[in-house]
């Protein structure tokens, strides 16, 4: 599901739209759908870095999802730079719909420090790090809706 087609679509803070793929910017987490048949490196991940720190500030971790509608690659020596240069991510959580996609993250956690975890719906990585932050889960998108408008998403 893709994120304009979702309820989520209501509470986005931001939106950024690249040639490469959109990054929608939530209160607690950045979900990403990346452009088919991109090949994901530090170039465009350093674009995306740079708009989050000045959205969500310099200092602290990101909770991020990689919601994989479409088919891409990255360069896996790429991610051991962003390594080096920084631990970002709070919490990596992927979406996946597809076996390709699969493949991808099975590369990608040998890369990959911390913990990838994967999912099979938005629903269910949104809920993830909503328990991530001691918040409470929902069991469908009209539950979170109603979360959201009592608190923050």
């Amino acid at each position: 599901m893709r994120v304009e087609d979702s309820p989520l679509i209501d509470f986005i803070r931001e939106e950024h739209r690249f040639s490469f793929g959109t990054f929608y910017f939530f209160d607690n987490f950045i979900i990403s759908e990346i452009n088919e048949g991109e090949l994901f490196d530090w170039n465009k991940a350093s674009e995306v870095i740079r708009v989050g720190q000045e959205f969500y500030g310099e200092e602290g971790q990101i909770n991020y999802i990689s919601n994989r509608i479409h088919d891409y690659a990255i360069k896996p020596q790429d991610w051991l730079r962003f390594l080096y240069e920084r631990q970002l991510f709070k919490t990596f959580a992927v979406v996946t719909y597809r076996k390709t996609a699969i493949y991808n993250l099975v590369i990608e956690r040998f890369f990959y420090k911390g913990d990838i975890f994967s999912f099979d719906s938005l629903l269910e990585a949104v809920n993830f790090i909503r328990e991530q932050n001691a918040l409470e889960p929902a069991n469908d998108f009209d539950k979170l809706t109603q979360l959201y408008n009592d608190n923050s998403l």
